[in-house]
């Protein structure tokens, strides 16, 4: 008999003797307790529910607060002696433009996440002022000096500057200068904050979506063409980028080489963005005796996107220097590019890829 049957039965025979007892009050019968059924315990409660938003820059969701932090443009360079460089892989979005003797430095934007050191850091050009301030009322920057004619730019933008001697800027003793000048970036970002840097401008943000946009009838054979991609920055600068199938993100290739940062990864990005920019020359001099290469992304023209091993044509369009950025589909829509780290690329228009013929 099973313990549940037997307590009843006991009880029974208890009421029974005590009906028979000579006072006629029934005798107090003491029971066991039942243990409980384990599968009757108290469920766990649910975890609290983190509340999550998307990251403007990179539309990932992220549990932090990102009301109030600023946008913080940091100038990297990228000649040989400046690698491997620390906080690429922490950007949301990495802009490569082309300096002079045929180098490329990178205009990189940090908001979601916040690496302890960022660098070696560079001097400005005139086109860190038109990106960074279509980025934000106020971003941020940090760099390392530049030229009369771009101070004069710097100063009369709306960019809330930090320079060495301030804002977290050191030098690391382990490099040669001037390729051992780095920020603490948690530091300089709270130097911006307290001299008014601003988050990022809702306008500034890129459409983001998790599904891949259709292939346009002008490129049928889209969603297998963008596994790979190398843009000429110059006669001896090539930038390239491959698909990580299994981890649905993009590898950047240095003149055919891995690309690696300090630390334990390399660079990931989502999306690989070229934009056929106006490069012109301007300045004297450079070390050389030449006017300095610049880069002009106002207007309009043509570009590419390279999202999920696919290739997009596209328009790209900024109508002033504190405009956004946009990227355009056929339809003149937004593209959509997929949630993550974003890596754009500021070659001539001349020198963009042809897009893949159709298959």
């Amino acid at each position: 008999m099973s313990f549940r049957r037997l307590v009843p039965a006991c009880l029974a025979a208890a009421l029974l003797l005590s009906a028979c007892s000579s006072d006629g009050e029934p005798e107090p019968v003491e029971t066991a307790a039942a243990e409980p059924d384990a599968s009757e315990a108290e469920p766990e409660p649910d975890a609290e529910p983190v509340d999550e938003t998307l990251a403007p820059l990179t539309g990932l969701p992220t549990s932090e607060d990102l009301t109030d932090r600023p946008a913080l443009v940091v100038k990297i360079e990228n000649s040989p002696a400046a690698r491997p460089q620390a906080g690429l892989d922490a950007a949301d979005l990495v802009f490569e433009e082309l300096v002079e003797g045929g180098v490329t430095r990178f205009i990189t934007v940090f908001h979601s996440h916040v690496p302890e050191t960022a660098g070696p850091v560079r001097s400005a050009r005139p086109i860190d002022v038109q990106v960074a301030s279509g980025l934000a009322e106020r971003a941020g920057f940090a760099y390392s000096g530049a030229r009369d004619q771009v101070q004069g730019l710097l100063a009369g933008s709306p960019l809330v500057l930090v320079t060495e001697g301030e804002g977290g800027f050191y030098r690391d003793s382990g490099r040669k200068a001037p390729h051992n000048l780095y920020v603490r970036t948690p530091e300089t970002l709270a130097t911006v904050a307290e001299r008014g840097a601003t988050p990022p401008a809702e306008a500034a943000a890129f459409r983001f979506d998790t599904d891949l946009p259709s292939c346009p009838g002008a490129m049928p054979d889209c969603d297998s063409a963008g596994a790979a991609i190398e843009v000429a920055m110059s006669g001896s600068f090539r930038t390239g980028f491959t698909y990580d199938t299994a981890e649905g993100v993009y590898r950047r290739l240095q003149n055919g080489e891995p690309f690696t940062v300090t630390g334990d990864g390399r660079v990931a990005a989502a999306n690989v963005v070229v934009i056929g920019a106006r490069h012109y020359q301007s300045g004297c001099c450079d070390t050389a005796g030449n006017p300095y290469d610049e880069t002009d992304v106002t207007g309009e023209g043509r570009a590419i996107v390279l999202r999920d091993g696919a290739w997009f044509e596209a328009t790209w369009e900024k109508a002033d220097d504190t405009a956004p950025l946009r990227l355009l589909d056929e339809d003149g829509g937004d593209l959509a590019l997929k949630p993550g780290p974003t890596w754009l690329l500021l070659p001539d228009a001349s020198r963009l890829p042809a897009a893949p013929a159709a298959g």
